[in-house]
């Protein structure tokens, strides 16, 4: 799995790339935790190029969400595909975590 983050105003992008398995889980909660900044407002996960996800990933998303509401921010994920989408319908994420087609929907809410 892979991480790169991005800024757009006080919403950190972080575009996933792979495979959320059990060591992925780990590295995507360091890679967050890293690239996080008092000032960001929110957390936009981009799954489009994600491939896979298990069920320690969808904790880790889970772990992510409560921490960064501790903080006073949000998070958001945008343009899951195939079996990621079926994955969090099914595991019921998309109920605790907004989850939107494309990054420019996700990014017009999460800017306003």
């Amino acid at each position: 799995m892979e991480v790169t983050t991005e800024r757009h105003g006080d919403v950190l992008v972080a575009n996933v790339i792979g495979r959320i398995d059990p060591k992925g889980a780990g590295a995507l909660q360091t890679a967050i935790t890293a690239a996080l900044q008092d000032g960001d407002r929110a957390v936009l996960l981009d799954f489009e190029q994600l491939s896979y996800i298990g069920n320690v990933g969808v904790r880790a998303l889970r772990i992510i969400a409560r921490v960064l509401r501790d903080r006073g921010a949000g998070m958001a994920i945008c343009s899951p595909q195939g079996v990621v989408a079926a994955v969090f319908s099914g595991s019921g994420v998309d109920s605790l975590i907004s989850v939107y087609p494309t990054r420019a929907a996700a990014l017009e809410v999460l800017n306003d």
